[in-house]
């Protein structure tokens, strides 16, 4: 058995009678799993992760200890794309697209991504906050630790640093997930002078979302934002400080996921279009691919690459995508699921896409696993199987969320 001990530390939280856990740790079968076991953490980092037979970690008068009577336990999600800061609603558009009408269609009539960009724009800081702050505490039920949100429903500088101010005032709730803010100015098209916008973008905006948001993000399309547009955004960004993402070969075959490999963004996201050769690229260059099934089958595009990611050599997260027009959706557990039944992964692959992967894809090297040192973001499941995370379709598998070693009240 591989030894997870530290010694010499006292535990502020020690969850004991763990059925199964879920460690993540790439030493052992995928997707990590230790029997009856025992998790242990010190204001907020894991000190034990492992058998109950070997723990080896001090208690005293401050330890929490939960019994959580042989059920699994495994990492907390990490949801690495979404566009959780919105306002108004296009439910309409749902009924549209049952109906036949394509995503250039409806937004040719004026939906999609402009009308949630004139709802979303007109709001204020607390309407967007308000707005927010419930699909994150729905997120958080469903299991949710941490959870990157764009902007991308402004298109004047004021309305993006808005949302993108949303998105930290999200992450200091203390009872909601971690939140890691992306500026993502190229989404939709702007109503007025595209080269006059851009430039605006490359020069003002990036100054000034770089002490805001983490990263830079740019949906490269066809009737979006161009390559040679979204390289010139990708390149300035790394002066400020930004790391990089990319919407790549969502819609079409638009050379994103080139761009991505190109310019060696962090992460590249959708990826239903991309090419074998892309998703080599990819894994040559380091790139985490992102799958976002749930925006796959709403769009009723081609499944998620996941298994030739996989054959590629490439690290892969999925995402929920959570946003207004293509994917409601607050749900890791279904990503789970739809990961098995779409993107022909396993259930360990899947569960670890969920977790580890959407960590790799955030730069985030200290969660998404249980082992000792990380940070203790951990979910306590309904039942005794790990597996029925993605086999219960559509049911919230999780009893309990305990994020930096405390247990969130849900």
């Amino acid at each position: 058995m591989t030894d997870h001990r530290v010694t010499g530390e006292v535990a502020t939280l020690v969850v004991v009678n763990i059925g199964q856990l879920v460690t993540g740790d790439p030493r052992l079968p995928a997707p990590g799993v230790v029997k009856d076991a025992v998790l242990a953490a010190n204001r907020g980092r894991i000190v034990y992760a492992g058998p109950a037979s070997d723990l080896e970690v001090a208690t005293g008068p401050e330890t929490v200890e939960v019994d959580v009577h042989g059920a699994a336990v495994i990492p907390g999600f990490v949801d690495a794309h979404t566009h959780l800061v919105w306002l108004g609603e296009r439910s309409e558009e749902y009924a549209l697209r049952a109906g036949g009408a394509s995503y250039e269609e409806i937004a040719a009539k004026g939906g999609g991504i402009r009308s949630t960009v004139a709802a979303t724009a007109a709001g204020t800081l607390d309407e967007l906050v308000a707005a927010a702050g419930e699909r994150a505490r729905r997120m958080l039920r469903l299991g949710t630790t941490t959870v990157e949100v764009k902007s991308g429903y402004g298109q004047t500088q004021e309305a993006e640093l808005r949302q993108l101010r949303a998105a930290r005032a999200l992450g200091t709730e203390p009872d909601g997930p971690d939140v890691v803010a992306t500026y993502l100015p190229l989404h939709g098209l702007p109503a007025g002078d595209r080269a006059a916008y851009l430039e605006g973008v490359l020069g003002e905006g990036l100054a000034a979302a770089a002490p805001l948001a983490g990263f830079v993000d740019c949906f490269c399309e066809i009737g979006a934002w161009e390559v040679d547009e979204c390289e010139r955004l990708l390149v300035a960004a790394r002066a400020h400080g930004l790391r990089t993402k990319v919407h790549a070969d969502q819609r079409s075959h638009s050379g994103g996921s080139a761009l991505a490999a190109r310019v060696g963004a962090i992460s590249a996201d959708h990826l239903d279009h991309a090419t074998d050769e892309d998703l080599r690229a990819l894994a040559v260059a380091g790139v985490t691919g992102v799958l976002l099934p749930g925006a796959s089958m709403v769009l009723g595009g081609p499944p998620p690459p996941g298994r030739r990611l996989l054959d590629a050599g490439a690290t892969i997260a999925l995402a929920t995508d959570c946003n207004p027009g293509t994917c409601w959706c607050e749900s890791m557990p279904l990503m789970v699921s739809l990961g098995v039944a779409t993107a022909d992964l396993t259930p360990a692959e899947a569960l670890l896409a969920a977790t580890a992967g959407g960590a790799a894809a955030l730069g985030l090297t200290d969660r998404g696993r249980l082992l000792p040192g990380l940070r203790c973001d951990a979910l306590v499941l309904e039942t005794p199987n790990w597996l029925d995370v993605g086999y219960h379709l559509g049911a919230n598998p999780v009893a309990r969320v305990i994020a930096s070693g405390r247990l969130i009240g849900l």
